[in-house]
């Protein structure tokens, strides 16, 4: 896979969304397109997809794509003005198109990409306003999130900081180390790096299943596998963990994080890939067998990601073979030439969802910026 292809996906992909994806009229992003780039009326834009499309758009600019700039600035100014709680702090699950509060309630998986989109926005040199809404979300997660339970973090509150009592997650706190993770290495503030360092504690204690060697989805107020979905794994969520527990380690120099980072990896290449039809399922329970067979982007994506970080770590040309394995499925079964892609498919490759997800961005963007990197360099 050369880098030139990477490129010029990334060309077609942010330019879809600086101009089809950006809302002209209101500002900030669009939620969704359709499959040929038109805006689609859901009446609403969530925080999570408007960070998402900032980090996405922060981070090309520091690539080299410069309008992408722009397009993070005009989203950036958007949040501030649309979903900050200006009396109560933290910010809002959504709001309407033109952006007044629509959905109220605060959720850990939101805040989190505030402060990840804080964190990289923070990198275009926007200093004064993105170290304050990184500080002032930090504020909030410690104060309010952090209280109504005994580990981690509350995984949603009201509008008025009571607490929704919800099965506790996994994913949102591994999305909130990742935005601790990024202020860490923009700032080099010891605050969040500890913040960093107690989420990774959290997982290892709770989320790891040292018997199976798997992440868990689903819990009880305890902290126990939710009896339903207790059994749930996903591959995408090993990849992500994986890739942050390097990143962790880089970070801190705790090199025993990363034979936990590779088991993690080859678990989820192992078990959650379909040797039969190919992808990646989206959820197989503890022992490999598939749970849900259709087969999303994002978890290649992160497969990606986390193959490029081991590529990185160990140069190797059987590494670079299967990174430009994956960089081929991906181009040849989800992204289009006009910066599209495929969002979802069942098993056997039938198309089941061709909108245009703003979320998606994220995934794609720094897969395609990872995996370039260590493409680049021989």
């Amino acid at each position: 896979m050369a880098p030139d292809r990477i490129e010029a996906y990334l060309e077609q992909h942010l330019a879809l969304w600086r101009t089809r994806g950006r809302d002209r009229l209101h500002g900030g992003f669009h939620e969704r397109l359709d499959a040929k780039g038109t805006p689609l009326a859901v009446g609403y834009k969530r925080l999570m997809v408007q960070c998402r499309q900032i980090f996405a758009h922060s981070l090309a600019a520091g690539l080299g794509f410069r309008e992408s700039g722009d397009a993070a600035h005009q989203g950036f100014q958007f949040l501030r003005r649309h979903y900050r709680d200006e009396r109560r702090g933290g910010w809002f699950f959504s709001v309407t198109p033109d952006g007044k509060p629509r959905d109220r309630r605060k959720d850990l998986y939101g805040h989190a990409f505030v402060l990840l989109a804080a964190a990289q926005y923070l990198r275009l040199g926007k200093n004064a306003e993105a170290l304050d809404v990184a500080q002032a979300t930090a504020d909030v997660l410690e104060k309010h999130f952090a209280a109504p339970v005994k580990e981690g973090f509350a995984e949603s509150l009201e509008w008025d900081w009571s607490y929704l009592p919800r099965p506790r997650l996994q994913n949102p706190h591994m999305h909130l180390l990742e935005g601790y993770l990024a202020l860490a290495e923009a700032t080099g503030k010891t605050r969040y790096a500890e913040q960093a360092k107690a989420l990774v504690t959290l997982f290892r204690k709770r989320f790891l299943d040292t018997a199976s060697g798997t992440i868990g989805e689903y819990f009880d107020a305890a902290w126990q596998p939710d009896t339903e979905r207790g059994h749930i794994t996903e591959p995408g969520h090993h990849f992500e963990w994986s890739w942050l527990l390097r990143r962790h380690a880089a970070l801190t120099n705790d090199t025993s994080l990363l034979p936990l980072a590779d088991r993690l990896h080859d678990w989820a290449m192992l078990r959650g890939f379909d040797r039969e039809h190919g992808g990646f399922f989206d959820e197989i329970d503890r022992k490999g067998a598939p749970v849900r067979q259709t087969k999303r982007i994002w978890p290649l994506a992160e497969c990606i990601k986390s193959t490029a970080a081991r590529v990185a770590a160990g140069p190797s040309e059987a590494g670079r073979e299967q990174l430009s394995l994956l960089l081929d499925l991906l181009f040849q079964r989800y992204l289009k030439a006009d910066g599209g892609w495929i969002e979802h498919y069942d098993r056997v490759w039938r198309p089941t969802v061709t909108d245009l997800l703003g979320s998606t961005s994220y995934h794609i963007v720094l897969a395609l910026a990872e995996a370039r990197r260590v493409l680049a360099v021989r």
